[in-house]
């Protein structure tokens, strides 16, 4: 039995933390996708099957919070882990992210959320949901 590879969406305006993560998740053996704008990813959210989005929450145009809001009415489940360098973010940030990151963290920090977040989201997905796609199973 084959593992299907979990999928990040990683979102941020800065090309260069962006390509950083993307590298990093690639070479632990995610499939990684990239925006560099909400819209972006709101358009990869909506055509993609994505397990996890990395999430920046200062971007221009629309902030973390209006994207990850936005993904959650879609698709509740998803889970989004909230990157920012600020120290206080409103409370609307915590409720709507599934974990918060700061950008100052090491990126096993990142990756231990990361995984964590992934773990915690496989055992809680229902057997019916698990079935779906070519009758491959994931087991916890």
């Amino acid at each position: 039995m084959t593992q299907k590879r979990a999928k990040i969406l990683c979102v941020d305006d800065q090309p260069s933390g962006l390509e950083g993560r993307k590298m990093l998740f690639e070479e632990l053996g995610y499939d990684v996708l990239v925006a560099e704008s909400g819209a972006t990813a709101l358009q990869l959210f909506s055509s993609q099957q994505v397990d996890l989005v990395l999430l920046d929450y200062h971007m221009p145009e629309m902030n973390g919070d209006v994207v990850a809001e936005r993904m959650k009415a879609a698709q509740p489940d998803i889970p989004v882990v909230m990157l920012s360098g600020d120290e206080d973010l409103p409370d609307r940030i915590l409720q709507l992210a599934d974990a918060l990151v700061s950008k100052s963290e090491l990126p096993a920090h990142l990756i231990e959320v990361v995984e964590h977040v992934l773990e915690v989201n496989l055992l809680f997905t229902p057997l019916s949901e698990l079935n779906k796609g070519g009758g491959q199973q994931r087991v916890a």
